[in-house]
């Protein structure tokens, strides 16, 4: 009767437990577990255990030779200095946002598991002021759907064994980690750890798992997509409520302060990265975010946002009138971008383009333009950054640019035209799936076309 009443207890704390971590995601009560047959999906950041399951045995297939050390984020301060994100890679292969945790994958195995999750075992004090940690025991480990849990206490000696274990020796002693470059100081964390690998054995040979994991995150699954679209219809309703909102005479940061609303009110967890809202000459400054400057009548204002959900970025720009009507001339220039955008979009070929060959074709569209700027030279000149780039967990996310782009990738594409001497600045940039029939818009209901913004304006 008592040893009953134990589990009952038992599994009552893991609930709450396990309820009180995800909270900080939105996900839908109804959802969590869902029954198809007799089997429960259990999601974790609104992706299944199976997902997070596969993309470790793809890694694990990758990695025979070795071992992978993945570490997680620390948590800062107590929570004070900022919002608790997780490591992306670390992430990517457990769906885990406990700080401070740490992912060892073992192809060979150790102590009969493959999986190795080590996390800071509960801490009154800590678990106090940001929230209780998971018990380390069996259940935390089926929770997370992996095969083994370990307090983070136990890593140095068990991390020790597997490095001077018979196995590693004759697999060809190789520890695949996130090894920090010399002249990045932010990894303290992977800093120390290599560190401690040399002090165990000087014959271990360390190679970097971001080329692996690059990989695997440039081919998003079904799941991500979905987050990815999820942020990026929160982006639209902020873009939509940016075009009932501008006009001459308010403030860029008012602009940005409508844009946050919508992101947080629609479910997203922060912004994927500070929000540029350039009036006038600012709209030529790439990656401008003071966004303090008062919009001037007559301004163009290029809002460059995307919300985050569930660790997956949106990337969108628009560039508005603050008459809510073009001029002529931003007008022509306008409708140059926009053609630039779309001729690289038709150029697409599937198993050939790169993000190379398309930049190119959207530089001829502007060659070729009649259009100059005011010293008479072409305005591709005024194009001075790349077409686009790859999106995923990061807004400028992971992926060859040299390779033609996969089936599952999604990048965007974003055209810029910029003159400082004309007070214009124009930028046009949308997310793109690869699909075997060519490139989806994923933020098709957002407008770009000059002639449907004016008319959304005037309402």
């Amino acid at each position: 009767m008592h040893l009953q009443k134990n589990r009952v207890l038992i599994t009552i704390t893991l609930t709450l437990v396990f309820a009180f971590l995800f909270i900080s995601w939105p996900i839908n009560p109804s959802k969590a577990w869902s029954k198809k047959e007799t089997t429960a999906t259990v999601l974790l950041a609104e992706q299944p255990l199976t997902e997070y399951k596969a993309r470790r045995q793809k890694l694990l297939e990758k990695t025979k030779d070795g071992i992978v050390v993945i570490m997680g984020e620390e948590e800062e301060d107590l929570g004070v200095g900022a919002k608790f994100r997780q490591n992306d890679n670390f992430m990517y292969l457990s769906g885990v946002e406990v700080p401070t945790g740490i992912l060892v994958l073992v192809p060979q195995g150790y102590q009969g598991a493959k999986e190795w999750l080590f996390l800071p075992a509960p801490n009154k004090f800590l678990d106090q002021w940001t929230g209780p940690r998971p018990p380390i025991t069996a259940e935390t480990a089926q929770a997370f759907g992996v095969e083994k849990v370990a307090s983070l206490n136990d890593f140095p000696k068990i991390i020790t064994e597997i490095l001077t274990s018979e196995a590693f020796q004759k697999s060809g002693e190789k520890l695949y980690t996130v090894i920090p470059p010399s002249v990045y100081t932010r990894l303290v964390r992977e800093e120390k750890f290599v560190e401690q690998v040399r002090k165990i054995s000087t014959t271990i040979n360390l190679n970097p798992i971001a080329p692996f994991l690059a990989d695997l995150r440039m081919v998003k699954s079904d799941p991500e997509i979905t987050m990815i679209q999820r942020a990026i219809d929160i982006t639209s309703l902020a873009h939509s409520e940016v075009l009932k909102t501008v006009k001459a005479g308010i403030f860029e940061y008012e602009l940005e302060g409508t844009i946050l609303g919508q992101f947080y009110r629609n479910g997203a967890q922060r912004a994927a990265f500070p929000c540029i809202v350039g009036s006038g000459a600012n709209a030529t400054i790439l990656h401008y975010e003071k966004n303090r400057k008062k919009i001037d009548s007559g301004d163009l204002i290029v809002v460059d946002i995307g919300a985050e959900y569930n660790y997956y970025a949106a990337d969108i720009t628009r560039t508005y009138p603050s008459n809510g009507r073009f001029s002529s001339r931003q007008r022509e220039i306008y409708q140059l971008v926009l053609d630039a955008q779309t001729t690289a979009v038709k150029a697409f070929k599937l198993g050939q383009s790169t993000m190379h060959d398309l930049d190119a074709v959207a530089r001829q569209t502007m060659r070729q333009s009649p259009l100059k700027d005011l010293k008479g030279n072409s305005l591709e000149q005024h194009f001075p950054h790349g077409l686009g780039h790859f999106v995923g967990m990061y807004v400028h996310d992971v992926g060859d640019y040299s390779r033609p782009l996969p089936v599952g990738a999604i990048i965007t594409i974003e055209p810029g035209i910029y003159l400082p001497d004309e007070n214009i600045g124009v930028r046009i940039e949308d997310d793109y799936l690869v699909t075997k029939t060519g490139l989806v818009k994923l933020s098709e209901n957002i407008p770009s076309n000059p002639a449907e913004i004016e008319k959304l304006m005037a309402k």
